[in-house]
């Protein structure tokens, strides 16, 4: 039983490995692809985000990448001078800007991520429905844990940055 108990916790602590390991590959793979298009990484989050959820207001972005609205416009600025994104009016409310993504940005996302996608699908044909099921299921949940260590470590800094009398 003892034996039994070692291999669940060295297989735990391999997963945990390997996403910390996945983290830091995409990490180096989104530095990679930020170079190549002379863009920041800050601006390729953002890129990725409006890629993703399609045309949103400058608000929402900065909402999505957890940035100051004055931060936001300052990227939007840079990747839409790059010709990755670009600014519309809302055709539901004129008053309203959109930020969307151009067929060049499109592009060159197909082009700098396409042999990520490839692998991926290749990767994925390998398992059955239950286990794609099973992975997707855990992927999710391990994005929340994320999420909610990204938000406590925001607040933490937030809150380390208050002057000493105002915490």
């Amino acid at each position: 039983m003892s034996e039994q108990r070692d291999n669940f916790a060295d297989l735990r602590s391999r997963v945990g490995r390997s996403l910390r390991g996945l983290g830091s590959d995409l990490d180096a793979l989104d530095d990679a692809v930020a170079a190549r298009f002379g863009l920041h990484r800050t601006d390729l989050r953002c890129l990725e985000i409006v890629a993703r959820h399609g045309p949103m207001p400058a608000g929402a972005l900065a909402g999505q990448a957890g940035l100051s609205t004055s931060a936001v416009t300052s990227v939007i600025d840079r990747v839409e001078r790059s010709g990755n994104l670009r600014r519309s009016v809302d055709p539901e409310d004129r008053r309203r800007v959109l930020v969307e993504v151009t067929e060049l940005g499109r592009q060159r996302g197909r082009e700098a991520f396409g042999g990520l996608m490839h692998g991926t699908d290749q990767l994925l044909r390998r398992y059955s429905s239950g286990e794609l099921s099973l992975l997707g299921g855990f992927i999710e949940e391990a994005r929340s844990v994320v999420s909610r260590a990204a938000a406590e470590a925001a607040a933490a800094a937030q809150h380390d940055a208050l002057p000493a009398g105002r915490r």
